[in-house]
């Protein structure tokens, strides 16, 4: 069964519990020798008060925000636009320091992502691990609207994006040989330690699942057959072999990525909800009425093509057992989970 969204941050977090790590990121993602740390999480209620994922002040004066990403998204700016000044508005003690005549000093946001996941399309990752996405980018178009008279936006938020994402074959490579893509040098620390970790659970899972098809694009790795396996392969190559050791931790990790055994879980393989799975098969649906290819489709909606592949022959038996009557997103979700 897919993952709880819930319950995806939570080895994440774990990594992150301890003020050495805390401190070495902080370190890291600033420049800077940062000597003491104090996590400061936030629950925005735009967001139904999820918590969000990292965020401490550092030395008093910076406010560190990070939020980790299985699935890239264009708004993820915007959401930790809406996490930071929830977080800023926390440092204030009274809502009356803040109409009043003395200047109310706030600490400084950094905001940062780090970017997970595999990409069965080697064209579509960026050639570096670091770039920067802008707010922005976001914004509609002045230029076009006003013939070019020079209105600029008053706002602007900038997001520092670590992007460790690989390729089926940078990851098989990986489990296999222990070779790290070359972009991923000068990045040997957790961030990337958890990228592999989170990267290569997936893939495990993804392989054991299409190893009886004749058509497969997760090949299992030669020297791992499943998830246990392929943590103590980590352990051996000493990624966090300190919480991976622990039983309690490794379970945390598969459970939160695992796809097969915990029944207490629901959602999508990647933490999407019941209802983006809807919409998912929706949208798939009406392009494949228009005649749409399962590559077109992948590419439009950002999925892998094995999932558009799976929703189409979930609506195709669907509709074969249910007949049109009966047929809708919610019944083919139904035969989508029994593949």
């Amino acid at each position: 069964m897919p993952v709880n969204s819930r319950c995806k941050d939570t080895f994440f977090k774990t990594v992150y519990a301890t003020e050495t790590r805390q401190k070495e990121l902080a370190s890291f993602l600033l420049g800077v020798d940062v000597s003491a740390v104090n996590l400061a999480n936030v629950q925005p209620i735009l967001f139904g008060n999820r918590e969000n994922d990292l965020a401490f002040i550092c030395d008093a004066v910076v406010y560190a925000m990070t939020e980790c990403q299985s699935k890239v998204s264009p708004n993820i700016t915007y959401r930790l636009l809406e996490y930071i000044t929830a977080g800023l508005r926390a440092t204030v003690d009274s809502a009356d320091l803040l109409y009043g005549s003395g200047r109310v000093y706030f600490p400084v946001p950094k905001l940062y992502v780090l970017q997970v996941g595999l990409e069965p399309h080697e064209g579509r990752l960026p050639g570096q691990v670091a770039y920067d996405m802008r707010l922005s980018d976001s914004y509609k178009d002045l230029v076009g609207a006003y013939k070019g008279k020079g209105i600029t936006a008053d706002l602007e938020v900038i997001t520092h994006v670590y992007d460790f994402r690989m390729t089926l074959s940078e990851m098989l490579t990986y489990i296999e040989k222990g070779i790290t893509p070359q972009r991923f040098s000068g990045y040997n620390n957790d961030m990337c330690n958890y990228a592999l970790t989170a990267n290569g659970i997936t893939y495990i899972q993804r392989a054991a699942r299409e190893k009886d098809k004749r058509s497969r694009e997760y090949v299992m790795p030669a020297n791992v057959l499943d998830v246990a396996a392929y943590l103590n392969l980590l352990i051996k190559r000493n990624i966090f072999a300190d919480l991976l050791s622990d039983k309690e931790v490794c379970d945390m990790a598969l459970a939160q990525f695992s796809r097969d055994d915990m029944l207490i879980y629901q959602g999508r393989e990647e933490g999407r909800e019941e209802g983006e799975m809807l919409h998912l098969i929706k949208v798939i649906y009406k392009k494949t009425l228009k005649g749409r290819t399962n590559e077109q489709i992948a590419d439009e909606t950002e999925e892998d093509s094995a999932i558009v592949e799976q929703v189409k022959q979930a609506i195709m038996e669907c509709k074969k057992e249910c007949g049109t009557e009966d047929f809708s997103a919610e019944q083919v979700l139904k035969y989508y989970r029994r593949s």
